[in-house]
């Protein structure tokens, strides 16, 4: 057995937090954690295979660290074509970057729209879709307040409520338009971000190029977004506890064979302080503030790294109530970590799903 014990969706480096204020003594604590528990697990693996090739490599991109490796025959070349077109297509779709095509995006109009790649222009039909399906809390078009709220820079701070106010109303997936030939644009003071898709849509193609190379073991950590696949042999990831990220809250058990991602949204990593009060940087569409309710982080799982990584923010702002009747109806498979300890797992995970010391199971859909 494998055991991947890392971080997840909101892992960062404090170093390069653009600002966000985190305990950095917890972090690095953490971190070593983490770090020594992944280590241990694959020396365990490899004792069991002599001769193994493994291979990692860790690459600054997305603003966090990813980590890909593989064990196999092609893993050194494997994990190098890999981390050359995670970058190619952070260039794309990264909104920090001078020339993306997001970056152009925004700058589009309806009389001179852009034309955008194959991968950005499918990116876009998902997340438009999903934003539908989720009656607007995911929403790609979450820019402007996620930069009045100064998230993603060296000074995020508390902005006056009727700025709030008046920046929430620019929020509306309904304006960007996708047109034919793959040609794009957005309506005046429209802004795209797709840092709640991105890494989620990236993760699906690695792990599906990685596995045309001759592999037993593909690892991808795209800043706590996991998604794993071994050809023989059960891989264990850990769920941070979002009360102590010393600490797990529970664990999932990949099967042998499955490919899956495993994807996390809280706000107990990424946030600010301000006059004693903690603000995290997932943001709820229906005030324009940071979302706070009992949910303290969601986990998705599932084969779809895109769906995943929308749904866990969608999710996650909800309350746990609402997120549990929206989980059911779009057949999202997750783990809700309450403020009181209780795990609300769907039914579908029953026996891959083991809590941890301090925390009970209660299942529903």
């Amino acid at each position: 057995m494998t055991s991947v014990i890392w971080t997840n969706k909101n892992r960062k480096n404090n170093e390069n937090s653009r600002g966000l204020s985190t305990s950095r003594k917890g972090r690095r604590r953490a971190s070593v954690f983490f770090f020594v528990m992944f280590l241990l697990s694959w020396m365990f693996t490899l004792s069991g295979c002599t001769g193994a090739k493994k291979k990692t490599v860790t690459v600054f991109a997305l603003d966090t660290y990813v980590t890909l490796t593989a064990e196999g025959k092609d893993a050194g070349r494997a994990v190098k074509d890999a981390s050359d077109l995670l970058l190619k297509m952070e260039d794309k779709l990264s909104r920090m970057k001078e020339d993306s095509e997001i970056v152009k995006l925004n700058q589009s109009t309806k009389e001179e729209p852009v034309t955008l790649s194959e991968d950005t222009y499918y990116l876009l039909t998902l997340v438009l879709d999903y934003a539908a399906k989720t009656k607007g809390r995911f929403d790609p078009t979450i820019a402007p307040v996620m930069d009045l709220w100064g998230f993603g820079t060296d000074n995020p701070h508390v902005p006056d409520p009727v700025d709030v106010s008046k920046t929430k109303e620019k929020v509306d997936y309904k304006k960007v338009h996708l047109l034919s030939n793959r040609r794009a644009y957005v309506d005046p003071d429209t802004s795209i971000d797709l840092g709640g898709a991105a890494k989620g849509f990236i993760g699906d193609i690695l792990l599906q190029k990685l596995r045309t190379y001759d592999l037993k073991k593909i690892i991808l950590d795209l800043g706590g977004n996991v998604c794993a696949w071994s050809s023989s042999s059960e891989v264990s990831i850990g769920i941070v506890s979002p009360k102590n990220t010393t600490e797990l809250c529970c664990t999932y058990a990949l099967p042998a064979g499955e490919a899956s991602c495993v994807i996390t949204s809280g706000a107990y990593e990424r946030y600010f302080e301000e006059n004693g009060v903690k603000y995290g940087h997932i943001i709820d569409t229906k005030t324009g503030n940071p979302a706070s309710t009992d949910i303290l982080s969601v986990t998705v799982i599932g084969a779809d790294g895109t769906k995943g990584d929308v749904f866990s923010t969608a999710l996650f702002s909800m309350g746990s109530a609402e997120a549990m009747k929206l989980a059911k109806k779009q057949h999202i498979d997750c783990i809700l970590c309450l403020d009181n300890g209780t795990l609300w797992v769907s039914s579908s995970l029953k026996e891959k799903v083991h809590a941890q010391e301090g925390w009970t199971i209660e299942y529903f859909g």
